[in-house]
């Protein structure tokens, strides 16, 4: 016997639309030899669903915008934003303005193109924030890619890993989750201190 999607309770129509509108497909990184970011993978999604009705549209924009992990441009962060496909990128402000989990790869051997205000603005408050950190050799370049990371507030969950030390990553994880105005400790890490010290000496 037919029935339509629209009688069924609201409950069980988000979570049909959430396994249609999300994903849990990993971003893997490349190995260290490869320089390039990720190659695209194929999303396993039904974004039509979304044409069927008005309120079909209403309901699943914001789960499929803000329900979703997107990779945040290496250089224009949160205003080019994308899943897995750089050539795709998500431009509409009514579609940015929902998204709220960001995957970002950063590289310590190149200088970076962004301000420590942008970096700031761009992921404060977020839902959820990976940092992926990248130099082609080990201690090759400096931290000033990362120094607007450590701006960064009131993240709810963050995940930091890549070509630096565990103390620094786990440190970086923490500083962002904290709120604005609290305390901010020192970070333990010896290769990050050493970079510090030379800053303070120029």
């Amino acid at each position: 016997m037919p029935f339509s999607f629209l009688e069924l309770p609201g409950e069980i129509r988000s979570q049909i639309l959430r396994l249609l509108l999300t994903h849990k497909t990993p971003i893997i990184a490349r190995s260290l030899n490869q320089l390039g970011p990720p190659e695209p993978v194929k999303l396993h999604l039904c974004p039509n669903i979304l044409l069927t009705s008005w309120s079909n549209y209403h309901d699943g924009i914001s789960i499929l915008y803000g329900e979703n992990k997107f990779q945040a441009h290496p250089s224009y962060l949160t205003t080019l934003l994308f899943a897995m496909d750089p050539s795709r990128s998500v431009t509409a402000n009514f579609c940015t303005d929902f998204i709220r989990r960001f995957h970002v790869r950063v590289r310590l051997d190149c200088d970076p193109y962004y301000t420590v205000a942008a970096v700031k603005k761009a992921f404060s408050g977020a839902d959820f924030l990976e940092v992926e950190i990248f130099r082609s050799s080990w201690a090759l370049g400096g931290f000033d890619a990362m120094e607007g990371f450590g701006e960064v507030r009131s993240v709810r969950k963050t995940r930091v890993h890549g070509s630096v030390g565990l103390e620094y990553a786990r440190w970086l994880q923490k500083i962002m989750q904290a709120h604005e105005g609290e305390t901010v400790w020192e970070c333990g890490d010896d290769e990050y201190a050493r970079w510090t010290n030379e800053r303070k000496t120029i």
